[in-house]
């Protein structure tokens, strides 16, 4: 295998704990460890660069819970309730307030629209740091890598 390997450092930035606006920048469905159907959210967070990861896992044996993640959602970005459309919910803009934990920041919940006008307006983030460092040779032998990202294990 051949590389052009480059030094390049991280450059997301540290969400910290608060209130953030957050744009829905993916919205998938898949399955949870345990087998349940779930939603993964991908969201761009107001004036950072970086991502926050929120999963919503449905529930059978606890509607009450799953119900009232998904209420939290359709009103703070202003989805239709019941829309699981999720193209829908592309670009939407909602808000969240986050927390710490040993891995991470994450979403604790999302603020209804309602009272989310204290918040400053939706700021894109700012460019930082250089260009993602060069791809592999055209050259190179990479035949035992996935045709599909999506077959990634990660």
């Amino acid at each position: 295998m051949e590389w052009n390997y480059q030094r390049t450092e991280n450059t997301y930035d540290e969400i910290p704990v608060g209130k953030h606006r957050v744009r829905i920048a993916g919205a998938e469905k898949a399955i949870s460890r345990g087998g349940n159907d779930m939603l993964v959210l991908t969201l761009d967070v107001s004036g950072y660069n970086s991502r926050l990861w929120h999963y919503v896992v449905f529930m059978p044996d606890r509607p009450e819970i799953t119900n009232r993640k998904l209420t939290e959602i359709f009103d703070s970005f202003g989805i239709a309730d019941g829309d699981f459309n999720l193209k829908n919910w592309i670009g939407k803009v909602g808000a969240c307030v986050t927390k710490q934990d040993e891995y991470g920041t994450k979403v604790n919940y999302f603020i209804n629209r309602k009272k989310q006008g204290e918040l400053p307006p939706w700021k894109e983030p700012t460019a930082k740091g250089s260009s993602p460092a060069s791809a592999a040779s055209a050259t190179s032998d990479w035949s035992d890598v996935p045709a599909d990202d999506n077959d990634l294990p990660f």
